[in-house]
């Protein structure tokens, strides 16, 4: 039986349970540059509170993007000092962190808000070249692996979206082309840095597509996958709801691949994650606003043997861009 706590691999990583974090703003620090005290005290209860593996909060891949400033971004000044600091704190608690990267505008090359049909070859090794860069800044920082945003409405999601990319070269059209361009990427970082790459993917309006968005990842150096999905309320069926569809996926997923599948949206309940865990083939669960109320449940729900987090999912922290909640206790 599996359990959330089990001592178990996450790719060549050891972990000890199956609950991701997984961050998203880093609205704490100090004029804008340097991290504050607060955020390093967040990674270490963090650390320090049975999470198997740490995923940080988004870092920009570009200073100017849509959400750089309510995020970290990798061309920092004091990003690999700032960041080493929180590697270690990770890493003394025995517990593996990675770097989540992305960008939702297209801002290269001295061109604005370009979208995917317009990208040159030029454009494409651009950000390419510049994941690399990140990688290598990452790696220096002492991560153990980089979180490629490719899900969501980030950019990567919409190369890889059969209904966006209307390309007629080798980055559009069948499926594996409109991968190409992502795979190029995890190669350059596989081939230049030892991170484990973990990829956050979409499930999109046409399933059996994704699916196989999600092997070829799996066959082409990903060693890990996070189903998310596509924000936008089209791309789900009626009389479904959208946490019912991506259990049922994420199971596709892991029945057909051969590295670990994360399961992301809105779990918060002890019993409830323990069954999901034992009737699929899913083996990690993702969390990310029940740590933003309380870094340390973990610990309680472990104490107790179950558990139910306080969060109560009112979305006010995504909203204001905030890395806190902002809502008081009840009494």
């Amino acid at each position: 039986m599996k359990t959330i706590f089990d001592k178990t691999k996450f790719g060549h990583l050891d972990v000890s349970g199956r609950i991701i974090r997984n961050g998203l703003w880093e609205s704490q620090n100090d004029s804008g540059k340097n991290l504050s005290q607060d955020v390093f005290d967040r990674y270490e209860k963090l650390a320090k509170n049975n999470v198997g593996v740490i995923v940080s909060e988004l870092i920009s891949m570009y200073s100017h993007d849509r959400f750089s400033d309510y995020t970290d971004y990798i061309d920092a000044p004091s990003f690999i000092k700032d960041f080493k600091e929180i590697t270690s704190i990770a890493h003394e608690n025995n517990t593996p962190i990675l770097a989540q990267i992305g960008f939702v505008n297209c801002n290269v090359n001295g061109k604005q808000m370009m979208e995917v049909n317009d990208l040159t070859l030029e454009d494409i090794r651009t950000i390419q070249a510049d994941y690399v860069v990140a990688a290598k800044k990452i790696m220096f920082a002492g991560f153990d692996g980089v979180e490629l945003c490719i899900g969501n409405n980030f950019y990567l999601s919409r190369v890889m979206d059969p209904f966006e990319n209307t390309r007629n070269d080798d980055y559009g059209g069948n499926t594996y082309n409109r991968v190409r361009m992502v795979l190029e990427i995890i190669k350059l970082i596989k081939k230049t840095t030892n991170l484990h790459v973990h990829c956050k993917v979409n499930l999109y309006q046409d399933e059996e597509d994704s699916l196989e968005i999600c092997k070829i990842l799996a066959e082409n150096g990903a060693d890990s996958l996070q189903i998310t999905r596509f924000l936008s309320p089209q791309y789900f069926r009626k009389g479904q709801s959208n946490q019912d569809m991506l259990v049922g996926f994420a199971d596709k997923v892991a029945k057909s691949v051969s590295i670990p599948v994360v399961l992301g949206g809105g779990r918060s309940d002890m019993d409830k994650i323990t069954e999901l865990l034992n009737n699929t083939d899913i083996d990690f669960i993702s969390m990310q606003r029940p740590f933003v109320k309380d870094p340390a449940f973990l610990t309680q729900w472990k104490m107790d043997g179950h558990g139910k987090s306080e969060c109560k999912t009112c979305n006010n922290c995504y909203w204001k861009k905030e890395s806190i909640c902002l809502i008081e206790d009840s009494d």
